[in-house]
């Protein structure tokens, strides 16, 4: 595995750190179906590299990720069961390795569930998370309806995803959807070195806490993955003509 960029996602490794970059600042990080493919191989990748211990995923100085590219929508639903979007979910569903997650800025729709599949997340003062599928017509995916309310409690999730309102990173650290609350200019930072620290700990324990901490959930993120697919499928043709398209 070698530093790199493909199709605006940089990655390289910081000792034991694998960090992912999501570089696409003239459209907020939203991800093409590229994109999807990319930061899925890079997944992959960390996941099968004894060097990497743990992994860091960031944004822009403004921006973690604004979700799908809407342009995208119409090509990329839809998806077959080894789609562009489906090996991304999966791949951060089955990923081992500690994560850690730098936010500034926008963190919408999948840009804000892939943070349910984090050990850490780090949220500048500037974070705003929204959780849009409701006004979009669809359902969230990334095992988010399983998940957020773990994370957050149910009905702070019942909130959120049928609102589609804007979460501040206030009101986040308060909910427990993020772990850590920091000035803008430090979350990068901050999350290098909580991911150092991580990665400094012993692989065989801390894959395994991960993989039972799943396990002791009364349902699992795959499947959750699986129903918000079959319906993603179904209602995003439907409502695509809804759905702003610049």
């Amino acid at each position: 595995m070698t530093d790199g960029i493909k199709h605006g996602i940089h990655s390289r490794l910081e000792g034991a750190v694998w960090v992912i970059g999501i570089q696409r600042p003239d459209k907020r990080n939203a991800l093409t179906g590229a994109m999807f493919a990319a930061l899925a191989e890079t997944l992959r990748l960390a996941q099968g590299d004894a060097r990497v211990h743990a992994l860091l995923l960031h944004g822009t100085d403004d921006c973690f990720c604004a979700g799908h590219d809407l342009r995208d929508f119409g090509v990329l639903w839809p998806q077959a069961p080894d789609g562009a979007v489906v090996r991304c979910i999966e791949a951060f569903a089955t990923q081992p390795k500690p994560l850690v997650a730098a936010v500034n800025g926008p963190a919408v729709g999948f840009g804000a569930t892939l943070l349910l599949h984090a050990d850490h997340v780090v949220a500048g003062d500037d974070a705003v998370f929204r959780f849009p599928f409701v006004d979009l017509g669809i359902v969230p995916e990334a095992g988010a309806t399983a998940l957020l309310a773990r994370r957050v409690g149910e009905l702070r999730a019942r909130d959120w995803l049928l609102s589609g309102r804007p979460v501040d990173s206030r009101e986040a650290l308060r909910r427990g959807l993020v772990s850590q609350r920091v000035a803008a200019a430090k979350v990068l930072d901050t999350a290098m070195e909580r991911a150092a620290l991580l990665a400094r700990k012993n692989a065989s324990a801390t894959t395994a806490i991960r993989r039972m901490l799943q396990a002791g959930s009364t349902d699992t993120a795959e499947g959750a993955i699986g129903r918000e697919l079959a319906a993603l499928n179904q209602l995003i043709p439907a409502a695509w003509h809804l759905v702003p398209h610049a």
